[in-house]
């Protein structure tokens, strides 16, 4: 199958370069036509070989609460290169998230050898690089590594996930151009459904919610915590957060009457 898909590509590039050049017989001049021609494919092979391979953080988005683990595939596309080596450097916000492990990702399989894997949590960046030991390189797309985090974030916020450094090379170490496409994880601070903010979540807050929603704008009833309160995650607050709320306080464990606050 990887044979067949490489072969379609061969052939493409091929297509390509022949529409490319077929204006070139018509020069005056027959040594002058071969010359172009030449040049036109030496380029086009040249312009076809440098195709840019695409690294990125996956999820590109998520929402995380105080006190949880999540964790980031760094998943790489070689986008018909062929990538023997490796390596990057990511910064985060680390008065949000603590950096709590860097795994080998099954990208480039197993003869492959870890050459970088730190973490810096003071300064908020984490660094690895890996090697394939034998050759070929890898043309599949696939998982470099996974990093897990710690939210430990008092207050809502952003964190960016973004790439500094981002390095690929091919197996006679000829640097592979990359497109880059970074991450970011919104902290959100408080339990969902808590939207009295007091740590639990009982009766006291379907109270409220109830309140909330029955009499909109009455500042009695405003929520302590708005985004606990959309325990349905679809951004809106209605009788149906009530209702899941509701159910989840008098159901406790069902998985049925699971909060979803995105």
């Amino acid at each position: 199958m990887k044979e067949k898909k490489e072969e379609k590509r061969r052939k493409k590039r091929v297509e390509n370069c022949t529409r490319s050049v077929e204006g070139a017989g018509t020069g005056t001049g027959t040594g002058l036509t071969v010359v172009t021609i030449a040049l036109a494919l030496a380029l086009c092979v040249f312009t076809q070989s440098a195709s840019a391979a695409h690294i990125s953080v996956v999820p590109a988005f998520q929402t995380v609460s105080t006190g949880e683990n999540f964790s980031v595939d760094i998943y790489v596309d070689p986008e018909g290169s062929e990538v023997f080596g490796a390596q990057y450097e990511l910064h985060f916000n680390n008065s949000l998230l603590n950096a709590t492990a860097q795994d080998k990702g099954p990208f480039f399989g197993s003869d492959s050898i870890v050459l970088k894997n730190e973490i810096n949590n003071t300064m908020g960046w984490l660094k690895y690089g890996e090697t394939r030991t034998t050759t070929p390189g890898i043309t599949e797309p696939g998982v470099l590594a996974t990093i897990t985090f710690h939210v430990i974030a008092d207050i809502d916020g952003l964190s960016e996930l973004n790439f500094t450094v981002v390095k690929l090379s091919d197996s006679y170490a000829n640097p592979i151009p990359a497109n880059i496409s970074n991450g970011s994880v919104e902290v959100r601070t408080g339990i969902c459904g808590d939207v009295t903010d007091d740590g639990i979540v009982n009766m006291g807050d379907v109270a409220l919610l109830l309140n909330n929603v029955s009499y909109p704008g009455n500042p009695t009833y405003a929520l302590k915590n708005e985004w606990a309160g959309d325990v349905t995650g679809d951004n809106v607050l209605n009788m149906g957060d009530v209702a899941l709320l509701l159910n989840n306080v008098s159901y406790p464990g069902n998985p049925t009457y699971n909060l979803k606050c995105m």
